[in-house]
């Protein structure tokens, strides 16, 4: 993992600077459990949450340097990138905060985070966190309008819509696609998404009403077949009816994550149909009354699935041209992609611990997520490495620091470190963290890749250590041989 420069951080104090970076690093050698396991000692704790309440420090400051390393990362990058939003709930019903909204059933208290991972999918790649909303839940007074409830600025379902619009533009060639789950099956967000001319993948969740296709109804007219016919050819104008009710056009194996962990294959069968969706007739949002063009791509699970399974299937809108099989199996492929933002969500509470600050303000509590944030992207970003092809057969001296390969392979009984390439290093790592299981058929997680580099960079460390003490006991005895008397 790179250490954190203070030079990409721009809070216009060179000491805050420093504090900043000085603090991820040391977080990033223990990321779990709270602020004092973090941070062991008491000068780094104190000057910590020093940083943390210090009024120039920001939630959006931490975040704009993080983003501007991922725009970074980008730079020369040719090809698609999806930006996977998702929400999570961070409860902290233990604290004291003013400020902290309601959460879960109601009882808890808490925020909730809306979170962009940019993700490039052709090699499962993590680029880094884009941006990310801290909600808190408003209290709804009994009997509020719908007028009143729309016209709430802090109303959930304007997130998707306030997380794309305030993402930065892209290097040139990067080709974004936005990935998101049901909960973003608003009309609101895809008027906004198509408004703006962004590319997107919605899981859809409700089953719409669809316009009636002029050419259909024309064709339908200009057809000599007898009434029976015409009555089958009615048009279904219902979303989910109209794709359910198209055969198979093609299929393939998709890998998915298996209930127990690990991964599993599936059978998809996939079929599309271009529809026109029509938006509700009392608008639920700011949005349009005309019908939105989307794609509708329908994937379906044939083979049996393991006992206990329900066969998947995912009814997915999207604005991008789905006119082969080719192109139904791209959409789909990038949206299960939208697993690795589950996948960062775990990282960040259960590897970094982001719901076990204690914290006494919401300013520094909305910091300390921050950059616990970016420490959950480093975090999820080596399990990536770790299962990158393309880099497994490479040298691992030419991805990490050599002294980390040579005690891998002494760990590992490699004969010679020069040639460990990079996949026998991270599984010499991963065993470091616990890891048991046969690599070829449950490739090792973030948790033990994580664990064992952390064990891993403490042998590096009492490796330094050694070597400076030799250094100062050569020196010693240099000073004795020439006669120098030492203090």
């Amino acid at each position: 993992m790179q250490r954190v420069s203070a030079a990409s951080i721009f809070f216009g104090d060179t000491r805050l600077d420093d504090r900043l970076s000085d603090t991820f690093n040391q977080m990033a050698r223990r990321p779990a459990g709270t602020l004092p396991q973090k941070l062991v000692k008491r000068a780094e704790l104190v000057g910590g949450y020093r940083m943390f309440n210090n009024p120039k420090v920001t939630h959006r400051a931490v975040l704009q340097a993080h983003r501007a390393s991922c725009l970074q990362r980008l730079a020369g990058h040719e090809g698609k990138v999806l930006l996977i939003h998702d929400t999570t709930v961070l409860d902290y019903s233990g604290l004291d905060i003013d400020g902290l909204g309601q959460v879960g059933d109601g009882h808890g208290k808490g925020l909730y985070a809306h979170n962009s991972l940019a993700v490039i999918p052709a090699t499962r790649q993590v680029v880094g966190l884009f941006n990310q909303i801290l909600h808190t839940r408003a209290r709804v007074p009994k009997g509020e309008s719908k007028k009143k409830r729309l016209a709430r600025k802090d109303r959930e379902s304007r997130l998707w819509k306030r997380a794309v619009a305030d993402l930065p533009p892209m290097p040139p060639g990067v080709a974004v696609t936005d990935v998101s789950d049901r909960g973003s099956d608003l009309t609101e967000y895809i008027w906004h998404e198509v408004s703006a001319g962004r590319q997107f993948i919605v899981r859809s969740q409700h089953n719409r009403k669809l316009a009636d296709d002029p050419s259909a109804a024309a064709a339908a007219d200009d057809d000599d077949d007898d009434d029976d016919d015409e009555q089958d050819r009615t048009p279904i104008l219902k979303l989910h009816d109209r794709l359910r009710a198209l055969p198979s056009m093609g299929q393939y194996t998709l890998r998915v994550p298996a209930e127990g962990g690990g991964w599993r294959e599936a059978t998809m069968a996939l079929a599309w149909e271009r529809v026109q969706i029509v938006p509700p007739r009392q608008p639920r949002g700011e949005h349009g009354r005309d019908p939105i063009s989307v794609w509708g791509v329908i994937a379906r699970e044939v083979s049996p699935p393991p006992p206990g399974t329900d066969p998947l299937e995912w009814i997915l809108l999207t604005n991008r041209p789905v006119q082969s099989l080719e192109q139904a199996r791209e959409v789909v492929e990038d949206y299960a992609c939208r697993w690795m933002v589950e996948d960062y969500h775990k990282a960040i509470k259960s590897g970094c611990g982001i719901e076990e600050t204690q914290m006494t303000t919401l300013h520094g509590l909305h910091n300390v997520i921050a950059l616990l944030s970016v420490l959950g992207v480093h975090v999820l970003r080596l399990r990536c490495n770790a299962r990158d092809e393309q880099i497994r057969q490479q040298p691992a001296r030419l991805h990490e620091e050599p002294l980390k390969v040579q005690l891998a392979a002494r760990d590992s009984k490699h004969a010679n470190w020069r040639e460990m390439t990079a996949w026998e290093f991270y599984i010499a790592v991963a065993k470091m963290g616990g890891y048991v299981l046969n690599p070829h058929k449950r490739p090792p997680g973030w948790i033990v890749l994580w664990r064992g580099y952390i064990r891993l960079e403490d042998m590096c460390q009492g490796v330094r250590l050694m070597d400076e003490r030799c250094v100062q006991t050569s020196a010693v005895r240099e000073r004795f041989a020439c006669g120098t008397p030492t203090r």
